[in-house]
């Protein structure tokens, strides 16, 4: 038997981002004189931000959670424990997985969740080629796993939440 909280972990993420979304639009207006473009009010707290990289880390979580069940169903636990240090795009082609565009998406995903979670101070060069936006990387991180999920779906992705509602639940009554 398996137990998951898998569909949490999207739940997380997806509000996250509606929230940052949200915020993100309530800090912009339009300019009053009726000219193009927006006034943009700044956030000490960069709520947006935060909410953002939320997102990332939970859709990460989410994620590696949806590979790991379809990585055993599909390939046995023993093959698939061996790919536990295989980036994500290794995993999905051992798994089926073809679709190049798919496979660039997941790329971009794994590394915006690894500068994430695993940051480095980046020192602004004239030699400095890439600086990520977290709101634009959520936005992503979403719409990859919005289109890689269906490809993935374990048939019983609902029981094991299911059934990781009901152990909680025990768990609880237990204590009590």
């Amino acid at each position: 038997m398996m137990i998951s909280n898998i569909n949490t972990y999207l739940a997380i993420a997806k509000d996250s981002l509606a929230r940052a979304e949200d915020i993100t639009a309530s800090q912009r207006r339009p300019k009053p004189d009726g000219k193009p473009g927006f006034i943009i009010t700044y956030d000490p707290e960069q709520k947006s931000f935060k909410y953002s990289l939320i997102t990332i880390v939970f859709a990460g979580i989410y994620f590696d959670a949806l590979l790991y069940i379809e990585g055993i169903r599909r390939m046995g636990k023993a093959k698939f424990r061996k790919m536990e240090r295989s980036t994500y795009e290794d995993k999905l082609q051992a798994i089926g997985i073809a679709d190049n565009a798919l496979l660039e998406s997941c790329e971009r995903f794994r590394k915006s969740r690894n500068d994430l979670v695993h940051e480095k101070a980046l020192e602004m060069t004239s030699t400095t080629t890439k600086l990520r936006l977290a709101q634009k990387e959520a936005q992503h991180a979403i719409a990859f796993l919005d289109h890689v999920s269906p490809l993935l779906s374990a048939p019983n992705l609902h029981a094991l939440t299911k059934r990781a509602q009901n152990a909680h639940q025990l768990s609880d009554r237990v204590r009590q």
